[in-house]
């Protein structure tokens, strides 16, 4: 059984989780393959130890009931996102996501698309009743 919080993860390991959510699950030349298509060719020995590492932090599942073995994530993609992003906010923007959507506005970071796209998610989640009702002091 998966635990509830994936574990912390170096970029090389996310990089490798990323692969594994693209394939559903794979064997060390699958994800290696994957990951050679995303612009990261690695040796088959590297990809096989950071496998072996996300599998002893229990973010993977290990099927070594055949040969090659076959890996498959432990977390959905998008609850290691959220947690992800949560611990992002959390850490450099001292829990103010509003102070992050500003700096990404503020920045031109993003579109006009992506911004009529964020406007149009708020106000759906506001007439669905999903809209995060948490105060600020």
């Amino acid at each position: 059984m998966p635990a509830a919080r994936c574990p912390e993860m170096t970029p090389a390991e996310l990089r490798v989780m990323k692969a594994l959510w693209e394939l559903g699950k794979g064997s060390v030349a699958d994800v290696r393959a994957e990951l050679a298509l995303r612009g990261h060719d690695l040796a088959y020995t590297t990809v096989m130890t950071l496998l072996g590492r996300l599998a002893a932090k229990s973010a993977l599942i290990v099927d070594k009931t055949r040969e090659p073995f076959l890996y498959k994530p432990a977390h959905r993609r998008e609850s290691v996102l959220r947690d992800r992003l949560r611990e992002f906010v959390r850490d450099v923007f001292d829990g103010q996501a509003d102070s992050l959507v500003l700096r990404l506005v503020e920045d031109e970071s993003l579109t006009r698309e992506e911004l009529r796209d964020i406007e149009r998610r708020i106000a759906d989640a506001e007439k669905a009743g999903t809209a995060p009702k948490k105060e600020r002091k």
